[in-house]
């Protein structure tokens, strides 16, 4: 809810305009001792396009609570206060700890008005007013709004006007999307082909706007996700991603205009490259180039986050890999001591490299390695958080090992070639060439993964990067269920 008079029409404040009309103005300001109902106004919290809010006590369960006294307009238009009522309704079977909850609805002495929960706290609006919000606190915030919403999408609803101000941080520290006064959906007959929700008026706030809610077309919880993404960009760089004298030049910057990068300035180099795909995506003008559900950006919102999803970088893979290459060392060493003990000589089979191969795909199959193990790491396929496909283990151990493994297996087919200088002169043999190109290969992957530790995008190798994987700490799974 917003906290600070403003004129209704500033682009940072809800736009409202019903079949194109003009600005609903709140009703005029209830004085302190005034009941509606069975609620005792205290004093008033804010203002914005859909009414105002007080703060109230609830009479009968003897409880503060924030009471939201819809315009006159709404009110003394059947449809519309009908509408309300029963989107409230609607509003009212969400429950979710990131959502404020809607305790009652009614209307007295003229007055439309809704009870909701009271929440003690700071909007985060309020919050940076002081300055930007580090980047995992701002991640960790939009996550719980989109929880929240998640929600709400669940039982139709559209929130319509997520920004700053109405995200609330309680005293505990939870995250509450409150002021559902725009809501959408619900209601049979308003719904456009394919479950989109159908406008009955222009609402929401620019600075945040959709195009396509800007436009007066069918929405759905892609608008509120683009609407958390100018959120999102708001907290990390401490102002909007697109400003303006006006409102037309807001929307049209919204629809048209580059999206902004995140700041580069005190960022950590290896999370921009996430941070500025995450909001891309988020942020795309166009519907259907955004994350298709809440699900998907959750995955995307942890996979950004070094809080989440903290990639390893290149003294502890490079351990990890020593202990993988030592344990199978070991392993063959002894097969090939208890092979020999049989009669059977395997010197000219190679066995290192493909039996690593082997193990290295199903290990990433799995998620771990024993030297990852070791080193408390993990992969994780970065487009579900989850273990690799068979597919993707294959694709990532041929990127990282396929020169090194074809050499050795083609080795044993040619001349190894004399050894001698004085019989060989200049003459390189082919057994040398593939020494070549191996040694070259490993020295590669090492310059790749050093690079990749101090500025590629989480710190992922070509090989990561081809076999969409990621090597990061190893953490406790998140359930996307509801509340997680």
């Amino acid at each position: 809810m917003d906290t600070a008079p403003a004129p209704s029409t500033a682009p940072d404040r809800t736009a409202t305009v019903p079949g194109g009309g003009s600005i609903l103005t709140p009703s005029a300001q209830l004085p302190a001792g005034k009941q509606l109902g069975h609620f005792k106004i205290d004093r008033p919290l804010g203002s914005g396009g859909m009414g105002e809010v007080y703060l109230a006590q609830d009479l009968a369960l003897d409880r503060p609570v924030a009471v939201k006294v819809l315009p006159e307009g709404v009110s003394r238009d059947p449809r519309r206060r009908d509408r309300m009522i029963r989107e409230a309704r609607a509003q009212a079977r969400v429950a979710h700890p990131n959502v404020g909850h809607i305790y009652f609805v009614g209307e007295d002495d003229g007055l439309l008005y809704f009870a909701m929960e009271y929440v003690a706290g700071d909007t985060l609006a309020e919050r940076i007013s002081k300055g930007p919000m580090p980047v995992e606190d701002a991640l960790a915030v939009i996550r719980a709004a989109t929880l929240g919403l998640r929600e709400a999408e669940r039982s139709g609803i559209t929130h319509r006007d997520v920004k700053p101000s109405n995200l609330m941080i309680d005293g505990h520290g939870v995250v509450k999307v409150l002021d559902f006064g725009l809501a959408a959906g619900g209601l049979e007959g308003e719904r456009a082909e394919g479950g989109a929700i159908l406008q009955t008026s222009l609402a929401g706030t620019p600075l945040y706007m959709a195009p396509e809610q800007a436009r007066g077309e069918a929405v759905d919880f892609r608008s509120d996700i683009y609407a958390l993404g100018a959120t999102l960009y708001h907290l990390i760089a401490g102002r909007p991603p697109f400003e303006g004298d006006s409102v037309d030049e807001l929307i049209t910057k919204h629809a048209s205009a580059a999206r902004p990068q995140v700041p580069r300035k005190g960022q950590r180099r290896v999370q921009l490259g996430a941070l500025d795909a995450l909001l891309l995506k988020m942020m795309a003008p166009a519907p259907a180039d955004r994350f298709a559900s809440y699900d998907q950006l959750l995955r995307a919102l942890d996979l950004a986050s070094d809080s989440e999803s903290r990639p390893a970088g290149f003294w502890v893979r490079s351990v990890a890999m020593t202990l993988d290459f030592a344990a199978i060392g070991i392993i063959i060493i002894s097969a090939k001591l208890g092979l020999t003990m049989a009669g059977i000589d395997l010197d000219d089979v190679p066995l290192v490299l493909p039996i690593f191969a082997i193990l290295q795909t199903l290990a990433t199959h799995r998620g771990t390695t024993f030297g990852k193990a070791v080193m408390e790491l993990e992969m994780i396929d970065v487009d579900t958080l989850g273990r690799p496909s068979l597919a993707r283990s294959i694709r990532r151990t041929l990127m990282m090992l396929g020169v090194p493994l074809l050499a050795d297996l083609i080795q044993p087919f040619f001349d190894h070639g004399s050894t001698d200088p004085a019989e060989s002169g200049f003459q390189i043999s082919f057994e040398s060439v593939l020494g070549i190109i191996t040694v070259l290969w490993c020295v590669a992957g090492l310059v790749n993964l050093t690079y990749a530790s101090l500025r590629a995008s989480g710190r992922r190798t070509w090989w990561d990067r081809v076999g969409r994987t990621m090597v990061r700490y190893r953490t406790t799974r998140r359930s996307l269920a509801p509340g997680s």
